[in-house]
């Protein structure tokens, strides 16, 4: 979503307050995470010493598969929001290590979602006493136990079950 930033490029200092709905970009959604909501973004952009600070916070869910059971799951996410940006003209500003913007607006989705992407874990669970799926059989054992024998001792490691005899 771009953001005009013409009213307070002109004046250090200057304050505006955001507060817009972002759509996930495609590319974010990996097969397994799906964003079942828009980011709602608050926050304010300021002008300090020629350089725009953004400051916020995104919040949105997504679903994601559960690591133990992969029944889906709805996660909630509330991320803060530190970006900072300069034109890409600016001098005694080092480019690399900012955002930079053309003309009188930036680009919010440049700064809003690589934070929410970066905050994601990578595993989660249905519940946090998820009992996960029988490695033998396959069966839900939040739903059912088995009858499986899960005394299995891998072969290369037989060697020292035998020390703890």
């Amino acid at each position: 979503m771009i953001f005009d930033v013409q009213t307070i490029l002109k004046t250090e200092g200057a304050r505006a307050s955001v507060q817009v709905s972002l759509l996930p970009p495609e590319e974010f959604s990996d097969g397994e995470k799906e964003f079942v909501s828009d980011a709602s973004f608050t926050g304010v952009v300021e002008n300090v010493g020629g350089v725009l600070e953004l400051s916020g916070e995104a919040v949105g869910s997504f679903t994601v598969p559960c690591a133990r059971c992969a029944k889906i799951t709805t996660q909630n996410y509330r991320v803060p929001v530190n970006e900072t940006f300069a034109h890409e003209n600016a001098e005694g500003v080092d480019l690399d290590a900012v955002l930079t913007f053309v003309g009188t607006s930036i680009d919010l989705d440049e700064a809003i979602w690589p934070n929410v992407l970066l905050s994601i874990d990578t595993k989660y669970l249905c519940k946090s006493d998820c009992k996960g799926l029988c490695p033998m059989c396959g069966a839900d054992l939040n739903e059912t136990s088995c009858d499986c024998e899960q005394d299995e001792i891998d072969p290369r490691l037989a060697g020292l079950a035998d020390l703890l005899k």
